[in-house]
């Protein structure tokens, strides 16, 4: 009885999501891995839910190529026919977004946009000199015209995008057949491109006028935005500084802790949005990371190692799950953030204890005599005499002349001798 209830509420959850619909993806950003993860995730997320067609608004001022590489790839492999929109008016589709638009099933243009300008560059803009410079343009003209060539498009205008940088309107886009169709919005756009076929992984598709369906939008997640901030190429830039700075600071200076457990975060996350290690590889290493710093403030009671503990942890767990390959599977923040906040107060309490406890006095040994007052029990003679102190007799030494019944002070506890001062 009960399996049948669960595969009930699983066939109404799924026929209540797969409401044929246009799925909407407002890519008005840098091409950069935070990109790439969204388009994949929105995509097959929208194919799942039932979306006829998945129209990508592109404005960008291009990004990092091996990125612009994978998202390609992934455009032959999607379920849905995806059209690339470069819009609103004003909209780019600069370098790597020439790339982007040529891969769509279908590429169009609103009036007052541009396109072109694909050479490329360094991280800093700067041309690519020698003959790695040579190398780079030569690999990005092979796979912008492989792009081109298999959506049927000019292969002539696309090369000398990448050679000359050449840019060109949404009008002289059509005219060159760079682009399948102009619209002023999206309704026009759905219209225009009724009865158009396509491929879509290997199999003919005809679209049919889906101006009527609804529109439904599908942002970027938070764990897509933060990587894409991370990857920003100035940011990115930062995190390599504070990285080899911090570790080369707590490498020669050891026990500062801040500057060592802040260059291992930012290392990690610089290695992930650089994509020298997978985003998932990076987030198992955060929480790790995280977890033993965590450990680390129980022992030390530092405050700095708890703090950047917390963070590695929630870092990690954003990124443990890639939600272009497990849509959905994001993490909670309704859940999440609560149990984090829980921990943070938990270490602080915890912190303010440990550090409370190391500042009490000492009440037992010979430590715990030091500073506590008595009464001498005879005349000091050559220094030395007796003292009563907490209700036992003493063996005393002083530099100070004291005579029996003065009141006096602990100084230091030798053996079993005390030295005593004037109270």
């Amino acid at each position: 009885m009960l399996h049948k209830l669960i595969l009930f509420l699983v066939l109404f959850v799924t026929s209540a999501s797969s409401e044929a619909h246009v799925a909407v993806i407002r890519m008005n950003m840098m091409i950069l891995p935070g990109t790439g993860n969204y388009l994949h995730r929105a995509v097959n997320e929208a194919s799942e839910k039932g979306a006829k067609v998945a129209v990508v608004y592109l404005n960008t001022p291009g990004g990092m190529l091996n990125t612009t590489q994978e998202m390609v790839s992934e455009m032959f492999k999607f379920k849905i026919p995806v059209v690339v929109y470069v819009a609103p008016e004003g909209a780019t589709a600069t370098s790597a977004g020439v790339f982007i638009t040529m891969a769509g099933h279908v590429a169009a243009m609103a009036p007052g946009t541009s396109i072109g300008a694909a050479h490329p560059v360094q991280g800093d803009g700067k041309d690519i000199e020698g003959d790695m410079g040579k190398k780079a343009t030569n690999m990005t003209v092979s796979m912008a015209k492989s792009v081109s060539e298999q959506r049927n498009r000019n292969t002539e205008w696309v090369e000398k995008a990448v050679r000359e940088s050449v840019s060109i309107t949404d009008s002289e886009a059509l005219k060159e057949k760079v682009i399948d169709v102009v619209a002023k919005d999206l309704d026009e756009l759905l219209t225009k491109i009724k009865g158009k076929e396509v491929l879509v992984n290997g199999e003919k598709f005809s679209f049919e006028d889906y101006s009527s369906l609804p529109k439904i939008e599908y942002p970027p997640s938070l764990q897509e935005d933060l990587l894409n901030f991370f990857a920003n190429p100035t940011v990115a830039a930062i995190l390599w500084l504070v990285a080899t700075t911090g570790i080369s600071i707590e490498l020669y200076n050891p026990g500062l802790i801040f500057p060592g457990v802040l260059g291992v975060v930012a290392l990690i996350l610089a290695l992930m949005v650089t994509q020298t290690i997978p985003v998932n590889t990076g987030g198992i290493m955060l929480l790790v990371s995280g977890l033993l710093m965590v450990l680390a403030e129980l022992k030390f009671a530092s405050g700095i190692l708890g703090a950047v503990g917390l963070i590695a942890l929630v870092l990690g767990a954003f990124y443990l799950v890639d939600v272009s390959m497990a849509p959905g599977m994001e993490v909670s923040l309704q859940v999440f953030l609560p149990i984090v906040l829980l921990l943070g107060s938990f270490l602080v309490i915890l912190v303010l204890g440990i550090r409370r406890t190391y500042r009490l006095k000492i009440n037992t040994g010979k430590e715990g005599l030091i500073g506590v007052t008595g009464v001498a029990s005879s005349d000091f003679k050559n220094g030395k005499g007796k003292v009563f102190v907490e209700g036992a007799l003493w063996s005393a030494e002083s530099e100070e002349q004291i005579n029996k019944s003065d009141e006096i002070r602990v100084i230091e506890a030798q053996g079993l001798t005390l030295k005593v001062g004037r109270a």
